[in-house]
């Protein structure tokens, strides 16, 4: 065979010049998952974060004269931002917190609880709290209480009650 007739034999195709013919499109299908997976999860972060996890499922909001009341105290006059909840489970177990004048606690401890304790500023277990004070169950009173003080500044304090059975 000659030259000319190898060359009459081989097929000349031109190049393809139209789109279509790559394979980009698997490509871009592939890397599609992982993206639509990092989003979704940077979504959920940013719903947790902006989520209200300070109350657990199992606690509802009550009023703060029955929570008070389980443990035999009562809301002080100048008290602001309050909330108040029980939480659920075979003995009932009130959280109350509350802002007071700060020169008015030792007042409202006393008059809460006549026959002692009295506010302690050792021992109270977190190295924020100022003040802190564990009463049993006494004469008149359903529940345990403990209060927990923890001072605002000069003129406020907040304050965590909790009462609940034994």
């Amino acid at each position: 065979m000659t030259q000319t007739e190898i060359e009459a034999q081989i097929e000349t195709v031109p190049e393809q010049t139209e789109p279509g013919g790559t394979r980009w499109g698997v490509v871009l299908a592939i890397l599609a998952v992982p993206t639509l997976v990092v989003g979704a999860l940077i979504a959920l972060g940013i719903a947790w974060l902006f989520t209200d996890d300070s109350v657990a499922a199992d606690v509802k909001k009550t009023s703060c004269a029955q929570a008070l009341a389980f443990g035999g105290a009562k809301l002080p006059a100048g008290a602001y931002d309050t909330w108040c909840g029980i939480e659920a489970g075979p003995e009932p177990r009130y959280n109350a917190r509350f802002r007071m004048p700060r020169g008015e606690i030792g007042a409202w401890v006393a008059a809460t609880f006549p026959e002692g304790p009295r506010l302690r500023t050792t021992q109270c277990g977190d190295a924020q709290v100022d003040a802190c004070l564990n009463a049993g169950p006494v004469a008149g009173q359903r529940a345990s209480v403990q209060i927990e003080i923890v001072h605002d500044g000069r003129k406020w304090s907040e304050v965590r009650f909790v009462a609940f059975t034994l």
